[in-house]
């Protein structure tokens, strides 16, 4: 939020300077972003009465002027703007004035007439563009000669403010203004009179409330007989433009003047426009309505409008409908206050595109006491301005459905075990008093009353956070904290999943965290089959869908890293997939994966290295690298399989215990430029709990006895998998037989084209005694029957 340093110090005036205030408010947990000043830094400019104007006898586009500067005798000052005229008062920057960018001015001659200062524009001495061309014209009761910095209060800075959503009561000078008191000590003085300005006569507008829980308070008044062509004085423009509000009317400006000062919302309808009785309800299911930023809405029955007999007229605590907008012809006003329980306002505005300065505050909180005061501040401030008569308040109010304070305990000795100091008690006192709580001694401490503004006060440790920010964090000593600490038991079979991470970090990958939320086309071409969550209320169009691979992320960060010039990309993710499931309370099952993806050349460029793009066998490498670490490598089987999102002669199902635990592959060629990647890409994603569950490892003697080796080569059909060849020599029981290793696949002359030789080592050995020729020889036998279960015959 910004706002303007010199508004806020009407109410509370520290004696910091703007640095110290800044670093005031970020210490008690109001952030400071950025501090503008309002204008350059200039001297010497003060406001100019020109008092003639004559053409330039040798410049068309230049004009000689008289100017009233204050002084015992008029300047005389060529200017070039095209809205100069005689009478007017703008800014003149003198003799020995110094403009922004160190701009001099000095005595000069133009066309041969002398110039004794300059006139200026607004951008001239530091102001934002104010869309006149030419000079920056001042009012008709500016002082002549008086300081422009003084006159128009340009010693001010744009302080912006980065609110937790928590900190709903300091979206307003007055919350701004009650912290400040409470951590600098100085004064908080309102700078108004409270009024009472309700008339006697009865408001012509009758309000009925249909939806008391979403709307506990509701208040109105007409005002007639005004001036309609009273306009916004410049102070209030100030001090709205310096917190980021554009002054449009004054009927809008009075409304987000109060929004600013006192944070409440407020609206104003033609009363004339209305149609019988504003009715507060919820929206009827394709009602349309026209909002004043002139966009055509169709409303859901979820949405609490404000309407009359015609049908919706406003958006209740977000925006206003153009049909019952202020106008200048506008002879009645009818203002409204309202007081909108927040689950009633939270996400409507997100929903229709929507997001204004009304909506950020009912989301987030507004004080139910407030609608009356603010009332009442909006009716003093128009009838100053443009005088007009007041009817008496129309007010619906539900006390029942008003949030209600919380009272909390608050323990002296908890103060002092959370932040390390013993606040003293008066001073614990004080601090809640400035901030507006009520405060009660009691055995423990005391029993504090939260403040109607405050919706974060729950517990104690709220309250602790209070005195802590107030009394300073950096006044809280250092102190060594002491704590018993119960180390939870890791088990032996649970696998770190940082030592995963590790493990492809090694291997040159890089670690992603892309968001769960994809696009929808994105999901459907990757996934096709897997039905996926729909968000209801999306942060962008292109995030609608949960996601039910991490293959999208990767995709869309391999793209990214693509783009910048990066060919060698070897990234991971580990995350949650969400597959769409309506038994689940959360509407979705989710399961943590381990994904990956590679492009690119399969090793750094060096001289002493073959220069290739990575393959298939490069990425189950890296798969195989990671089941290794969990101990499951030999036990992991994999099969050809069909995925939408992988070529289908280059992927293969991941099994485990006749379970497939994941995919790997490359990915569909047709996806390669819908995807916005190029190249070769391989990827594969794998469960966590497949991985994160060990096997432990079982210590074994090593045999003394010889280690006899027989090689054999099976001619199979093409079609056979070797893996299927593998589990048909597993199949042998034997306790001598230890492992079975590939060594050669062969495809050529003496083969036939639908074959293929595959020539494996068996390791045999026995634990305890010396193997026999006849043991060995029988082994090999009962490998050759099982392999004819394949068709495969030893070559």
């Amino acid at each position: 939020m910004k706002f303007s340093e010199n508004w806020l110090r009407e109410w509370s005036n520290p004696q910091w300077n703007t640095h110290e205030l800044s670093e005031g408010l970020s210490l008690a947990g109001l952030e400071v972003d950025g501090i503008e000043p309002v204008a350059g830094e200039f001297t010497n400019v003060v406001v100019g009465h020109v008092l003639s104007v004559e053409k330039h006898p040798d410049a068309d586009k230049l004009n000689i002027t008289q100017v009233d500067v204050g002084e015992e005798e008029p300047v005389q000052i060529v200017c070039g703007a095209k809205n100069v005229v005689a009478g007017m008062k703008a800014c003149c920057a003198k003799v020995g004035a110094v403009l922004p960018g160190n701009f001099k001015i000095k005595k000069a001659k133009l066309r041969g007439v002398p110039s004794h200062g300059m006139l200026c524009g607004a951008t001239e001495i530091g102001l934002p563009d104010d869309g006149v061309d030419g000079l920056l014209v001042l009012p008709n009761n500016a002082p002549v000669g008086q300081d422009v910095r003084e006159y128009l209060d340009l010693n001010d800075s744009s302080i912006d403010v980065d609110l937790t959503p928590n900190r709903a009561d300091c979206f307003s000078i007055l919350g701004l203004a009650r912290d400040v008191h409470a951590i600098s000590g100085a004064p908080f003085n309102q700078p108004f009179e409270d009024k009472e300005l309700a008339g006697t006569s009865a408001c012509s507008q009758n309000i009925v409330v249909l939806q008391e829980q979403a709307c506990p308070k509701y208040l109105g008044c007409v005002v007639s007989g005004f001036d309609t062509t009273a306009q916004t004085p410049s102070w209030m423009v100030q001090k709205l433009q310096r917190s980021g509000l554009r002054s449009l009317s004054l009927v809008v400006d009075i409304t987000n003047y109060v929004l600013m000062e006192l944070g409440q919302p407020m609206h104003a309808f033609d009363l004339d426009k209305l149609q019988g009785d504003i009715q507060v309800r919820m929206a009827n299911a394709g009602e349309k309505l026209v909002t004043l930023d002139e966009k055509e809405i169709s409303l859901s029955d979820n949405t609490l409008v404000i309407a009359d007999d015609s049908g919706a007229v406003a958006l209740a605590g977000i925006m206003g409908g153009l049909s019952t907008s202020v106008t200048d012809t506008t002879s009645k006003i009818f203002f409204e206050c309202a007081h909108f329980s927040r689950l009633a306002i939270t996400g409507q505005a997100r929903n229709y595109g929507l997001h204004t300065d009304s909506s950020m505050r009912f989301e987030r909180g507004v004080d139910p006491m407030l609608p009356e005061r603010a009332l009442n501040r909006a009716l003093q401030l128009f009838t100053e301005i443009a005088g007009g008569e007041v009817s008496a308040f129309n007010s619906v109010i539900s006390e029942d459905y008003l949030p209600k304070p919380a009272v909390i305990e608050l323990r002296r000795e908890t103060i002092a075990s959370r932040l390390g100091v013993a606040v003293e008690n008066e001073q614990v006192e004080k601090i809640f008093v400035d901030l507006g709580f009520e405060i009660q001694i009691s055995d423990l401490g005391w029993t504090v009353t939260s403040p109607s503004f405050r919706f974060d006060m729950a517990i104690e440790m709220d309250l602790i956070e209070e005195i802590g920010r107030v009394y300073g964090y950096n006044s809280l000593p250092e102190t060594p904290v002491m704590a018993p600490m119960t180390l939870n038991e890791l088990l032996e079979s649970e696998q770190s999943l940082n030592a995963l991470k590790t493990g492809l970090v090694q291997r040159g990958y890089n670690e992603v965290v892309t968001y769960s939320f994809v696009a929808e086309d994105k999901q459907k071409l990757i996934a096709p089959d897997l039905p996926y969550v729909v968000l209801k209320n999306p942060i962008s169009d292109d995030m609608k869908a949960m996601r039910t691979t991490l293959f999208t992320g990767l995709l869309q960060s391999m793209a990214y890293n693509q783009n910048r010039q990066q060919s060698r990309v070897r990234l991971f993710e580990t995350g949650l997939v969400f597959y769409k499931n309506d038994a689940d309370s959360t509407g979705a099952t989710q399961v943590p994966m381990f994904g990956g993806a590679i492009v690119g050349s399969a090793n750094i460029a060096g001289w002493d290295v073959e220069n290739r793009n990575v393959d298939f066998y490069d990425m189950k490498g890296d798969v195989e690298t990671l089941l290794g670490m969990s101990h499951k490598a030999d036990k992991v089987s994999y099969e050809t399989c069909t995925n939408p999102a992988l070529h289908p002669g280059q992927s293969a199902s991941i099994t485990l215990d006749g379970k497939e635990i994941g995919v790997m592959g490359q990915l569909h060629p047709q996806l390669v430029k819908t995807m916005g990647v190029s190249g070769t890409v391989f990827m594969f994603q794998i469960r966590q709990d497949a991985l994160l569950n060990m096997d432990v490892p079982k210590a074994s003697a090593i045999s003394k006895f010889p280690e006899v080796q027989r090689d054999l080569a099976f001619v199979m059909d093409e079609s056979q998998s070797v893996q299927s060849l593998i589990d048909c020599v597993n199949s042998v029981k034997s306790d001598i037989l230890q492992s079975i290793d590939i060594f050669d696949i062969y495809r050529g002359q003496g083969i036939e084209d639908s074959q293929k030789s595959i020539a494996i080592t068996l390791r045999i050995q026995h634990q305890d005694r010396t193997l026999q020729d006849e043991e060995v020889e029988n082994l090999v036998s009962e490998v050759l029957t099982a392999a004819k279960a394949i068709n495969a015959e030893l070559r």
